[in-house]
Protein backbone atom coordinates (compact mmCIF):
# COMPACT_ATOMS: atom_id res chain seq x y z
CA UNK A 1 0.00 0.00 0.00
CA UNK A 2 1.17 3.42 -0.92
CA UNK A 3 2.43 5.35 1.82
CA UNK A 4 0.17 8.78 2.97
CA UNK A 5 2.17 12.08 2.36
CA UNK A 6 2.08 14.09 5.52
CA UNK A 7 3.90 16.74 6.13
CA UNK A 8 4.41 16.73 10.21
CA UNK A 9 6.77 13.77 9.13
CA UNK A 10 8.80 14.81 5.84
CA UNK A 11 11.79 17.05 4.99
CA UNK A 12 10.93 20.36 4.36
CA UNK A 13 12.31 19.49 0.40
CA UNK A 14 10.50 16.25 0.38
CA UNK A 15 7.16 18.07 1.26
CA UNK A 16 8.04 20.63 -1.80
CA UNK A 17 8.16 18.05 -4.21
CA UNK A 18 5.13 16.19 -2.83
CA UNK A 19 3.24 20.04 -3.47
CA UNK A 20 4.87 20.39 -6.90
CA UNK A 21 3.62 17.31 -7.78
CA UNK A 22 0.45 18.55 -6.86
CA UNK A 23 0.84 21.60 -8.98
CA UNK A 24 2.16 19.74 -11.95
CA UNK A 25 -0.78 17.75 -11.94
CA UNK A 26 -2.78 20.15 -12.81
CA UNK A 27 -0.12 21.67 -15.28
CA UNK A 28 -0.39 18.37 -17.23
CA UNK A 29 -4.57 18.86 -17.20
CA UNK A 30 -3.95 22.33 -19.41
CA UNK A 31 -1.41 20.85 -21.63
CA UNK A 32 -4.34 18.18 -22.43
CA UNK A 33 -7.05 20.79 -22.59
CA UNK A 34 -4.66 23.10 -24.69
CA UNK A 35 -3.86 20.35 -26.88
CA UNK A 36 -7.75 19.53 -27.92
CA UNK A 37 -8.43 23.27 -28.63
CA UNK A 38 -5.52 23.67 -30.76
CA UNK A 39 -6.83 20.67 -32.79
CA UNK A 40 -10.21 22.31 -33.05
CA UNK A 41 -8.79 25.75 -34.58
CA UNK A 42 -6.99 23.44 -36.50
CA UNK A 43 -9.93 22.00 -38.43
CA UNK A 44 -11.50 25.15 -38.24
CA UNK A 45 -8.71 26.69 -39.99
CA UNK A 46 -8.17 23.51 -42.54
CA UNK A 47 -12.31 24.38 -43.53
CA UNK A 48 -11.98 28.01 -44.22
CA UNK A 49 -8.28 27.59 -46.20
CA UNK A 50 -10.14 24.72 -48.25
CA UNK A 51 -13.38 27.38 -49.05
CA UNK A 52 -11.30 30.15 -49.04
CA UNK A 53 -9.38 28.87 -52.14
CA UNK A 54 -12.43 27.13 -54.09
CA UNK A 55 -14.24 29.71 -53.54
CA UNK A 56 -11.66 33.10 -54.41
CA UNK A 57 -10.34 30.46 -57.44
CA UNK A 58 -13.53 30.52 -59.42
CA UNK A 59 -14.14 34.07 -58.41
CA UNK A 60 -10.75 34.88 -60.09
CA UNK A 61 -11.55 32.56 -62.89
CA UNK A 62 -15.00 33.99 -63.70
CA UNK A 63 -13.60 38.06 -63.61
CA UNK A 64 -10.10 37.49 -65.70
CA UNK A 65 -9.74 35.75 -68.89
CA UNK A 66 -5.83 36.94 -69.32
CA UNK A 67 -3.57 33.83 -68.08
CA UNK A 68 -1.12 36.15 -66.75
CA UNK A 69 -3.60 38.53 -64.88
CA UNK A 70 -4.90 35.08 -63.31
CA UNK A 71 -1.41 34.67 -62.30
CA UNK A 72 -0.87 37.88 -60.91
CA UNK A 73 -4.47 38.17 -58.63
CA UNK A 74 -3.58 34.80 -57.74
CA UNK A 75 -0.33 35.78 -56.75
CA UNK A 76 -1.70 38.44 -54.80
CA UNK A 77 -4.65 36.18 -53.53
CA UNK A 78 -1.91 34.07 -51.95
CA UNK A 79 -0.19 37.03 -50.00
CA UNK A 80 -3.62 38.50 -48.58
CA UNK A 81 -4.55 34.90 -47.37
CA UNK A 82 -0.98 34.49 -45.48
CA UNK A 83 -1.55 37.92 -44.56
CA UNK A 84 -4.73 36.93 -43.25
CA UNK A 85 -3.62 34.03 -41.51
CA UNK A 86 -0.83 35.31 -40.03
CA UNK A 87 -3.00 38.14 -38.22
CA UNK A 88 -5.84 35.36 -37.06
CA UNK A 89 -2.53 33.12 -35.77
CA UNK A 90 -1.47 36.10 -33.87
CA UNK A 91 -4.04 36.83 -32.37
CA UNK A 92 -5.25 33.34 -31.63
CA UNK A 93 -1.95 32.75 -30.05
CA UNK A 94 -1.75 35.59 -28.09
CA UNK A 95 -4.97 35.76 -26.84
CA UNK A 96 -4.39 31.91 -26.01
CA UNK A 97 -0.95 32.63 -24.41
CA UNK A 98 -2.53 35.11 -21.73
CA UNK A 99 -5.32 32.99 -20.97
CA UNK A 100 -2.32 30.33 -20.25
CA UNK A 101 -0.76 33.11 -18.39
CA UNK A 102 -3.68 34.16 -16.52
CA UNK A 103 -4.57 30.70 -15.61
CA UNK A 104 -1.21 29.64 -14.88
CA UNK A 105 -0.99 32.64 -12.23
CA UNK A 106 -3.84 31.54 -10.47
CA UNK A 107 -3.36 28.17 -10.16
CA UNK A 108 -0.02 29.16 -8.98
CA UNK A 109 -1.45 31.80 -6.44
CA UNK A 110 -3.66 28.91 -5.10
CA UNK A 111 -0.69 26.47 -5.23
CA UNK A 112 1.42 29.09 -3.20
CA UNK A 113 -1.70 29.81 -0.50
CA UNK A 114 -2.14 25.55 0.18
CA UNK A 115 1.98 25.65 0.28
CA UNK A 116 1.32 28.26 2.81
CA UNK A 117 -1.62 26.82 4.55
CA UNK A 118 0.31 23.12 4.54
CA UNK A 119 3.49 24.89 6.15
CA UNK A 120 1.03 26.80 8.88
CA UNK A 121 -0.84 23.63 9.74
CA UNK A 122 2.44 21.22 9.95
CA UNK A 123 3.46 24.17 12.10
CA UNK A 124 0.84 24.04 14.65
CA UNK A 125 0.27 20.79 15.06
CA UNK A 126 3.91 20.29 15.69
CA UNK A 127 4.37 23.43 18.15
CA UNK A 128 1.36 22.40 20.38
CA UNK A 129 3.08 20.81 23.43
CA UNK A 130 -0.46 18.66 24.24
CA UNK A 131 -1.78 17.55 20.50
CA UNK A 132 -0.09 14.15 19.41
CA UNK A 133 -1.34 12.71 15.81
CA UNK A 134 -0.49 9.73 14.33
CA UNK A 135 -2.09 7.88 11.30
CA UNK A 136 -2.29 3.90 10.99
CA UNK A 137 -2.59 1.93 7.89
CA UNK A 138 -5.23 -1.66 7.83
CA UNK A 139 -1.92 -3.23 9.10
CA UNK A 140 -1.38 -1.23 11.70
CA UNK A 141 1.91 0.53 9.95
CA UNK A 142 2.91 4.07 10.82
CA UNK A 143 1.82 6.53 8.01
CA UNK A 144 2.89 9.41 9.64
CA UNK A 145 2.99 11.21 13.12
CA UNK A 146 4.33 14.72 14.60
CA UNK A 147 6.78 14.76 17.10
CA UNK A 148 5.16 15.02 20.10
CA UNK A 149 3.79 11.73 19.77
CA UNK A 150 7.41 10.16 18.86
CA UNK A 151 8.37 11.98 22.12
CA UNK A 152 5.47 10.58 24.14
CA UNK A 153 6.14 6.42 22.51
CA UNK A 154 9.69 7.07 23.75
CA UNK A 155 9.09 8.32 27.23
CA UNK A 156 6.23 5.83 28.03
CA UNK A 157 7.99 2.43 26.43
CA UNK A 158 11.63 3.19 25.51
CA UNK A 159 10.79 3.01 21.90
CA UNK A 160 12.05 4.82 18.70
CA UNK A 161 9.32 4.75 16.14
CA UNK A 162 9.53 5.50 12.53
CA UNK A 163 7.30 5.49 9.48
CA UNK A 164 6.36 1.33 8.51
CA UNK A 165 6.68 0.52 12.10
CA UNK A 166 4.18 -1.79 13.59
CA UNK A 167 2.63 0.72 16.33
CA UNK A 168 1.70 -2.45 18.39
CA UNK A 169 5.06 -3.46 18.52
CA UNK A 170 6.18 -0.08 20.10
CA UNK A 171 3.27 -0.69 23.49
CA UNK A 172 5.65 -3.12 25.04
CA UNK A 173 3.15 -4.01 28.05
CA UNK A 174 1.42 -6.96 26.48
CA UNK A 175 -1.77 -5.38 28.19
CA UNK A 176 -1.55 -2.20 27.34
CA UNK A 177 -1.21 -3.53 23.75
CA UNK A 178 -3.87 -5.50 23.60
CA UNK A 179 -5.95 -2.36 25.27
CA UNK A 180 -4.82 -0.33 22.37
CA UNK A 181 -5.46 -2.97 19.38
CA UNK A 182 -9.09 -2.99 20.32
CA UNK A 183 -9.38 0.78 19.68
CA UNK A 184 -7.24 0.51 16.81
CA UNK A 185 -9.67 -2.26 15.25
CA UNK A 186 -12.73 -0.07 16.27
CA UNK A 187 -11.52 2.60 14.16
CA UNK A 188 -10.28 0.33 11.29
CA UNK A 189 -14.03 -1.42 11.15
CA UNK A 190 -14.94 2.61 10.30
CA UNK A 191 -16.32 4.11 13.42
CA UNK A 192 -15.52 7.58 15.11
CA UNK A 193 -15.14 7.58 18.72
CA UNK A 194 -13.28 9.43 21.79
CA UNK A 195 -11.71 7.58 24.07
CA UNK A 196 -9.40 8.52 27.67
CA UNK A 197 -6.53 6.59 27.85
CA UNK A 198 -4.14 6.13 30.59
CA UNK A 199 -1.04 4.47 29.77
CA UNK A 200 1.75 3.77 32.31
CA UNK A 201 2.31 0.63 35.39
CA UNK A 202 3.86 0.58 38.56
CA UNK A 203 7.48 1.95 37.89
CA UNK A 204 6.02 5.01 35.61
CA UNK A 205 3.61 7.72 36.89
CA UNK A 206 0.14 7.62 34.39
CA UNK A 207 -0.25 9.68 31.79
CA UNK A 208 -3.79 10.30 30.29
CA UNK A 209 -4.80 11.23 26.88
CA UNK A 210 -8.52 11.86 25.35
CA UNK A 211 -8.18 10.43 21.88
CA UNK A 212 -10.38 11.34 18.87
CA UNK A 213 -10.23 8.29 16.31
CA UNK A 214 -11.13 8.90 12.92
CA UNK A 215 -11.23 6.10 10.03
CA UNK A 216 -9.59 7.08 6.69
CA UNK A 217 -11.30 6.37 3.60
CA UNK A 218 -9.76 5.71 0.14
CA UNK A 219 -11.50 6.59 -3.24
CA UNK A 220 -13.15 3.22 -3.65
CA UNK A 221 -14.48 4.69 -0.08
CA UNK A 222 -12.76 1.58 1.84
CA UNK A 223 -10.95 2.14 4.80
CA UNK A 224 -7.36 2.40 4.72
CA UNK A 225 -5.95 3.16 7.61
CA UNK A 226 -7.42 5.54 10.85
CA UNK A 227 -6.18 9.15 12.47
CA UNK A 228 -5.87 9.70 15.70
CA UNK A 229 -5.64 13.19 17.53
CA UNK A 230 -5.07 12.49 21.81
CA UNK A 231 -5.05 15.76 23.69
CA UNK A 232 -3.15 15.04 26.85
CA UNK A 233 -5.42 15.60 29.43
CA UNK A 234 -2.96 14.43 32.30
CA UNK A 235 -2.63 17.77 34.05
CA UNK A 236 -6.14 18.37 34.23
CA UNK A 237 -7.09 14.37 35.03
CA UNK A 238 -4.68 14.76 38.19
CA UNK A 239 -6.57 18.03 39.32
CA UNK A 240 -10.18 16.47 38.77
CA UNK A 241 -8.51 13.26 40.72
CA UNK A 242 -7.33 15.90 43.66
CA UNK A 243 -10.53 17.69 43.73
CA UNK A 244 -12.50 14.32 44.23
CA UNK A 245 -10.51 13.32 46.75
CA UNK A 246 -10.37 16.62 48.78
CA UNK A 247 -14.27 16.34 47.95
CA UNK A 248 -14.78 13.34 49.81
CA UNK A 249 -12.02 12.85 51.92
CA UNK A 250 -10.84 14.70 55.36
CA UNK A 251 -7.73 16.66 55.04
CA UNK A 252 -6.00 15.51 58.58
CA UNK A 253 -6.81 12.28 58.80
CA UNK A 254 -7.17 11.24 55.27
CA UNK A 255 -10.29 9.25 56.42
CA UNK A 256 -13.40 9.76 54.41
CA UNK A 257 -15.28 12.67 55.55
CA UNK A 258 -19.14 13.29 56.26
CA UNK A 259 -20.32 13.71 52.40
CA UNK A 260 -18.60 10.90 51.10
CA UNK A 261 -20.01 9.23 54.25
CA UNK A 262 -24.06 10.34 54.00
CA UNK A 263 -23.56 9.98 49.44
CA UNK A 264 -22.01 5.85 50.08
CA UNK A 265 -24.82 4.98 52.66
CA UNK A 266 -27.44 5.47 50.08
CA UNK A 267 -25.55 2.96 48.11
CA UNK A 268 -24.61 0.49 50.53
CA UNK A 269 -28.05 0.33 52.10
CA UNK A 270 -29.30 -2.65 50.08
CA UNK A 271 -31.17 -5.82 51.38
CA UNK A 272 -27.45 -7.65 49.98
CA UNK A 273 -25.55 -6.00 52.37
CA UNK A 274 -27.92 -6.83 55.66
CA UNK A 275 -26.65 -7.21 58.25
CA UNK A 276 -25.59 -3.54 58.12
CA UNK A 277 -23.71 -2.29 61.21
CA UNK A 278 -22.62 1.30 62.30
CA UNK A 279 -20.05 1.65 64.81
CA UNK A 280 -19.73 5.10 65.87
CA UNK A 281 -16.71 6.75 68.21
CA UNK A 282 -15.61 10.05 69.88
CA UNK A 283 -12.55 10.75 70.72
CA UNK A 284 -12.63 11.77 74.68
CA UNK A 285 -10.65 14.59 76.50
CA UNK A 286 -9.95 16.29 72.44
CA UNK A 287 -10.29 19.60 74.38
CA UNK A 288 -8.42 19.06 77.34
CA UNK A 289 -5.30 17.65 75.15
CA UNK A 290 -5.96 21.11 73.28
CA UNK A 291 -5.75 23.56 76.27
CA UNK A 292 -3.15 21.46 78.16
CA UNK A 293 -0.62 20.74 75.43
CA UNK A 294 -2.25 23.17 72.00
CA UNK A 295 -3.92 21.86 69.11
CA UNK A 296 -0.65 20.28 67.14
CA UNK A 297 -1.06 17.70 69.99
CA UNK A 298 -4.99 17.53 69.26
CA UNK A 299 -4.43 17.54 65.95
CA UNK A 300 -2.07 14.41 66.49
CA UNK A 301 -4.75 12.90 68.92
CA UNK A 302 -7.45 12.40 66.24
CA UNK A 303 -4.52 11.33 63.56
CA UNK A 304 -3.59 8.41 65.72
CA UNK A 305 -7.12 7.67 66.56
CA UNK A 306 -7.84 7.06 62.99
CA UNK A 307 -5.50 4.84 62.16
CA UNK A 308 -6.52 2.71 65.31
CA UNK A 309 -9.99 2.94 63.68
CA UNK A 310 -8.58 2.11 60.35
CA UNK A 311 -5.98 -0.82 61.14
CA UNK A 312 -8.95 -2.63 62.57
CA UNK A 313 -11.52 -2.10 58.85
CA UNK A 314 -10.95 -4.31 55.88
CA UNK A 315 -11.25 -3.12 52.37
CA UNK A 316 -15.28 -3.16 52.37
CA UNK A 317 -16.02 -1.31 55.81
CA UNK A 318 -16.13 2.40 55.35
CA UNK A 319 -14.84 4.77 58.04
CA UNK A 320 -15.11 8.21 57.94
CA UNK A 321 -14.69 11.07 60.11
CA UNK A 322 -18.12 12.10 61.05
CA UNK A 323 -17.35 15.81 63.04
CA UNK A 324 -14.79 17.66 64.89
CA UNK A 325 -13.88 14.53 67.00
CA UNK A 326 -16.73 12.06 66.06
CA UNK A 327 -15.80 8.78 63.91
CA UNK A 328 -18.45 6.58 61.63
CA UNK A 329 -17.93 3.11 60.45
CA UNK A 330 -20.15 1.15 58.33
CA UNK A 331 -19.51 -2.35 57.94
CA UNK A 332 -21.75 -4.50 55.65
CA UNK A 333 -22.65 -8.14 56.25
CA UNK A 334 -21.64 -7.58 59.94
CA UNK A 335 -23.42 -9.00 62.96
CA UNK A 336 -24.04 -6.77 65.78
CA UNK A 337 -21.81 -9.23 67.53
CA UNK A 338 -19.02 -9.25 65.26
CA UNK A 339 -19.30 -5.62 65.55
CA UNK A 340 -18.61 -5.53 68.98
CA UNK A 341 -15.43 -7.40 68.44
CA UNK A 342 -14.39 -5.02 66.25
CA UNK A 343 -14.79 -2.48 68.95
CA UNK A 344 -12.81 -4.28 71.11
CA UNK A 345 -9.49 -4.42 68.75
CA UNK A 346 -10.31 -1.04 67.85
CA UNK A 347 -9.96 -0.20 71.84
CA UNK A 348 -7.03 -2.50 72.20
CA UNK A 349 -5.24 -1.12 69.33
CA UNK A 350 -5.76 2.77 71.04
CA UNK A 351 -4.02 1.75 74.24
CA UNK A 352 -0.48 1.19 71.91
CA UNK A 353 -1.11 4.72 70.75
CA UNK A 354 -0.29 7.66 72.91
CA UNK A 355 -0.47 11.88 72.82
CA UNK A 356 1.69 13.82 75.11
CA UNK A 357 2.32 10.10 76.88
CA UNK A 358 -1.68 9.89 77.03
CA UNK A 359 -3.39 6.90 75.87
CA UNK A 360 -6.07 7.45 72.70
CA UNK A 361 -9.39 6.73 74.15
CA UNK A 362 -12.46 6.54 72.27
CA UNK A 363 -16.47 6.08 73.17
CA UNK A 364 -17.70 3.52 70.92
CA UNK A 365 -21.17 2.79 70.16
CA UNK A 366 -22.75 -0.12 67.66
CA UNK A 367 -25.69 -1.10 66.22
CA UNK A 368 -26.92 -3.21 63.58
CA UNK A 369 -29.71 -3.00 60.91
CA UNK A 370 -30.71 -6.25 60.33
CA UNK A 371 -34.32 -6.29 58.09
CA UNK A 372 -35.05 -4.19 54.67
CA UNK A 373 -38.17 -2.29 56.09
CA UNK A 374 -36.13 -0.91 58.88
CA UNK A 375 -34.42 2.53 58.49
CA UNK A 376 -31.18 3.26 58.27
CA UNK A 377 -31.39 6.55 60.22
CA UNK A 378 -32.81 4.58 63.48
CA UNK A 379 -29.62 2.39 63.07
CA UNK A 380 -27.89 5.54 63.48
CA UNK A 381 -29.78 6.81 66.31
CA UNK A 382 -29.33 3.89 67.86
CA UNK A 383 -25.26 3.77 67.50
CA UNK A 384 -25.24 7.28 68.80
CA UNK A 385 -27.53 6.52 72.11
CA UNK A 386 -25.29 3.85 72.62
CA UNK A 387 -22.18 5.74 72.39
CA UNK A 388 -23.36 8.50 74.60
CA UNK A 389 -24.23 5.94 76.47
CA UNK A 390 -20.15 4.68 77.61
CA UNK A 391 -19.17 8.32 77.04
CA UNK A 392 -21.18 9.03 80.38
CA UNK A 393 -19.16 5.52 81.83
CA UNK A 394 -15.99 5.83 80.53
CA UNK A 395 -15.09 9.56 80.19
CA UNK A 396 -15.23 10.97 83.57
CA UNK A 397 -12.39 7.77 84.61
CA UNK A 398 -10.52 9.17 81.24
CA UNK A 399 -10.42 12.70 82.07
CA UNK A 400 -9.45 11.93 86.01
CA UNK A 401 -6.54 10.10 84.07
CA UNK A 402 -5.34 12.61 81.78
CA UNK A 403 -5.07 14.96 84.31
CA UNK A 404 -3.12 12.86 86.96
CA UNK A 405 -0.93 12.20 83.19
CA UNK A 406 -0.46 16.15 82.64
CA UNK A 407 0.59 16.01 86.41
CA UNK A 408 3.06 13.71 85.82
CA UNK A 409 4.20 15.11 82.66
CA UNK A 410 4.86 18.87 84.31
CA UNK A 411 6.73 17.17 87.22
CA UNK A 412 8.81 15.73 85.03
CA UNK A 413 9.83 18.42 83.10
CA UNK A 414 9.89 20.19 86.22
CA UNK A 415 10.43 18.51 89.43
CA UNK A 416 10.69 21.14 91.28
CA UNK A 417 6.91 22.07 90.69
CA UNK A 418 6.18 18.44 92.18
CA UNK A 419 7.12 19.32 95.24
CA UNK A 420 5.38 23.27 95.30
CA UNK A 421 2.11 21.59 93.56
CA UNK A 422 2.55 19.04 96.91
CA UNK A 423 3.37 21.86 99.24
CA UNK A 424 0.39 24.10 97.86
CA UNK A 425 -2.00 21.31 98.85
CA UNK A 426 -0.85 20.59 102.22
CA UNK A 427 -0.90 24.32 103.24
CA UNK A 428 -4.80 24.66 101.70
CA UNK A 429 -5.82 21.59 103.59
CA UNK A 430 -4.47 23.32 106.76
CA UNK A 431 -6.09 26.32 105.82
CA UNK A 432 -9.11 24.78 105.01
CA UNK A 433 -9.11 23.00 108.67
CA UNK A 434 -8.59 26.38 110.38
CA UNK A 435 -11.06 28.45 108.73
CA UNK A 436 -13.56 25.03 109.42
CA UNK A 437 -14.61 24.31 106.01
CA UNK A 438 -16.30 21.02 105.64
CA UNK A 439 -14.59 17.44 104.81
CA UNK A 440 -16.08 18.03 101.26
CA UNK A 441 -14.49 21.56 100.73
CA UNK A 442 -10.99 20.43 102.43
CA UNK A 443 -10.97 17.63 100.01
CA UNK A 444 -11.56 20.53 97.28
CA UNK A 445 -9.23 22.82 98.25
CA UNK A 446 -6.12 20.22 98.79
CA UNK A 447 -7.35 19.28 95.18
CA UNK A 448 -7.05 22.61 93.89
CA UNK A 449 -3.72 23.51 95.92
CA UNK A 450 -2.02 20.74 94.23
CA UNK A 451 -3.23 21.32 90.30
CA UNK A 452 -2.93 25.56 90.76
CA UNK A 453 0.06 25.42 88.33
CA UNK A 454 -1.38 22.51 86.21
CA UNK A 455 -1.38 25.04 83.12
CA UNK A 456 2.18 25.33 82.96
CA UNK A 457 2.27 22.19 81.42
CA UNK A 458 1.98 24.35 77.88
CA UNK A 459 5.04 26.97 79.60
CA UNK A 460 8.22 26.25 78.15
CA UNK A 461 10.14 24.37 80.32
CA UNK A 462 13.39 26.39 79.48
CA UNK A 463 11.25 29.43 80.76
CA UNK A 464 9.75 27.20 84.27
CA UNK A 465 13.62 26.10 85.07
CA UNK A 466 15.01 29.34 83.96
CA UNK A 467 17.29 30.28 87.46
CA UNK A 468 17.14 34.37 86.90
CA UNK A 469 14.92 37.10 86.28
CA UNK A 470 12.39 36.29 83.43
CA UNK A 471 12.33 38.87 80.56
CA UNK A 472 8.93 40.71 79.78
CA UNK A 473 7.71 38.09 76.76
CA UNK A 474 8.86 35.25 79.25
CA UNK A 475 6.59 36.78 82.05
CA UNK A 476 3.93 37.45 79.87
CA UNK A 477 4.01 33.40 79.07
CA UNK A 478 4.14 32.74 82.57
CA UNK A 479 0.75 34.71 83.11
CA UNK A 480 -1.14 32.89 80.50
CA UNK A 481 -0.99 29.64 83.01
CA UNK A 482 -4.14 30.67 85.00
CA UNK A 483 -6.45 30.81 81.78
CA UNK A 484 -4.64 27.63 80.58
CA UNK A 485 -4.97 25.66 83.67
CA UNK A 486 -8.82 26.55 84.35
CA UNK A 487 -9.58 25.35 80.49
CA UNK A 488 -8.06 21.70 81.72
CA UNK A 489 -9.83 21.56 84.48
CA UNK A 490 -13.38 22.50 83.14
CA UNK A 491 -12.52 20.06 80.57
CA UNK A 492 -12.15 17.08 83.69
CA UNK A 493 -14.28 17.85 86.43
CA UNK A 494 -17.90 19.24 87.14
CA UNK A 495 -17.21 21.63 90.12
CA UNK A 496 -17.14 25.09 88.65
CA UNK A 497 -14.92 26.76 91.54
CA UNK A 498 -11.87 24.34 91.48
CA UNK A 499 -11.66 26.20 87.50
CA UNK A 500 -12.85 29.45 89.07
CA UNK A 501 -9.91 29.10 91.82
CA UNK A 502 -6.96 28.29 89.12
CA UNK A 503 -7.93 30.57 87.13
CA UNK A 504 -7.98 33.43 89.79
CA UNK A 505 -4.88 32.23 92.08
CA UNK A 506 -3.00 35.15 90.78
CA UNK A 507 -5.51 38.20 91.30
CA UNK A 508 -4.45 40.64 93.91
CA UNK A 509 -6.87 42.05 96.65
CA UNK A 510 -6.14 45.44 95.04
CA UNK A 511 -7.24 44.43 92.14
CA UNK A 512 -3.72 44.77 90.41
CA UNK A 513 -3.36 40.88 89.56
CA UNK A 514 -3.76 39.08 86.60
CA UNK A 515 -5.49 37.82 84.18
CA UNK A 516 -8.78 39.10 84.96
CA UNK A 517 -7.81 42.05 87.52
CA UNK A 518 -10.41 41.09 90.34
CA UNK A 519 -10.16 43.31 93.63
CA UNK A 520 -11.78 42.27 97.01
CA UNK A 521 -14.13 38.91 97.27
CA UNK A 522 -14.70 39.10 93.84
CA UNK A 523 -11.74 36.98 94.02
CA UNK A 524 -13.14 33.29 94.82
CA UNK A 525 -12.11 32.32 98.36
CA UNK A 526 -10.10 28.99 97.56
CA UNK A 527 -7.84 31.28 95.00
CA UNK A 528 -7.01 33.62 97.92
CA UNK A 529 -6.20 31.08 99.93
CA UNK A 530 -3.63 29.56 96.93
CA UNK A 531 -2.57 33.29 96.73
CA UNK A 532 -1.28 33.06 100.13
CA UNK A 533 -0.10 29.12 100.54
CA UNK A 534 1.43 30.02 97.10
CA UNK A 535 3.93 32.87 97.68
CA UNK A 536 4.26 31.24 101.44
CA UNK A 537 5.99 28.21 99.34
CA UNK A 538 7.41 30.29 97.12
CA UNK A 539 9.13 32.54 99.48
CA UNK A 540 10.49 29.60 101.82
CA UNK A 541 12.18 27.51 99.36
CA UNK A 542 15.50 27.57 97.24
CA UNK A 543 16.26 29.71 94.36
CA UNK A 544 19.41 29.95 92.88
CA UNK A 545 18.45 33.83 92.55
CA UNK A 546 17.62 35.07 95.88
CA UNK A 547 17.88 33.96 99.22
CA UNK A 548 15.81 31.67 101.12
CA UNK A 549 13.43 33.30 103.66
CA UNK A 550 12.61 31.69 107.67
CA UNK A 551 8.94 30.69 108.13
CA UNK A 552 8.81 33.79 110.14
CA UNK A 553 10.15 36.15 107.45
CA UNK A 554 7.57 34.77 104.87
CA UNK A 555 4.97 35.50 107.35
CA UNK A 556 5.75 39.37 108.39
CA UNK A 557 6.03 39.62 104.55
CA UNK A 558 2.22 38.39 104.19
CA UNK A 559 1.17 40.43 106.63
CA UNK A 560 3.14 43.52 105.03
CA UNK A 561 0.95 42.65 101.68
CA UNK A 562 -2.44 42.55 103.04
CA UNK A 563 -4.91 44.37 102.36
CA UNK A 564 -2.80 44.58 98.73
CA UNK A 565 -1.52 41.47 97.94
CA UNK A 566 -3.33 39.75 100.14
CA UNK A 567 -6.86 38.95 101.99
CA UNK A 568 -6.46 40.60 104.99
CA UNK A 569 -8.32 38.69 107.69
CA UNK A 570 -7.10 35.01 105.32
CA UNK A 571 -3.59 36.35 105.77
CA UNK A 572 -4.08 36.70 109.74
CA UNK A 573 -5.65 33.19 109.92
CA UNK A 574 -2.79 31.83 108.09
CA UNK A 575 0.10 33.39 109.87
CA UNK A 576 -2.03 32.84 113.42
CA UNK A 577 -3.35 29.56 112.94
CA UNK A 578 -0.97 27.82 110.86
CA UNK A 579 2.43 29.65 111.02
CA UNK A 580 3.04 30.38 114.12
CA UNK A 581 1.21 26.73 115.80
CA UNK A 582 3.67 24.94 113.63
CA UNK A 583 7.12 25.44 113.86
CA UNK A 584 8.00 22.76 111.98
CA UNK A 585 5.96 23.88 108.79
CA UNK A 586 9.02 24.42 106.44
CA UNK A 587 11.23 21.30 107.64
CA UNK A 588 12.83 21.75 104.25
CA UNK A 589 14.12 25.41 105.07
Amino acid sequence: MAKRVNNCNLPKNEAQSASYVFFNRFVRMDVHSAWIQSLKISVIYLLIGALWIIISDKIVESLFRNPDTIVFVSTLKGWFYVLVTAVFIFWLTYREIVRAMDCRKDKFAMFMQLEKSNDLFSAILESSPEIMIYSIDNQYLYTSFNQLHKASILHMWGQEISIGMNILDAIVLPEESAKAKVNFDRALAGEHFVQVEDFGDDTRESMYWQSYYSPIFDKEKKISGFTCFALDITTLRRTQEKNQYLSYHDTMTGMYNRAYFEDILKRMDVESNLPLSTIIGDVNGLKLINDAFGHQSGDDLLKQASEAILSVCNSADVAARWGGDEFIILLPRTSKATAEEIVGRMKLQCTYMKVESIPIDISFGWATKTSAEEEMQNCLKNAEDSMFRNKIIESKSMRNHTVKTIMNTLHEKNPREENHSKRVGELCRKMGEALHFTETEIKTLNLVGFLHDIGKIAIEESILSKPGKLTGDEFDSITKHPEIGSRIIRSSYEIDEVAEAILTHHENWDGSGYPQGLAGEKIPKFARIIAIADSFDAMTSERTYRKTNTAEEAAEEILRCSGTKYDPELAKVFVDEIVHRDPDLVPWV
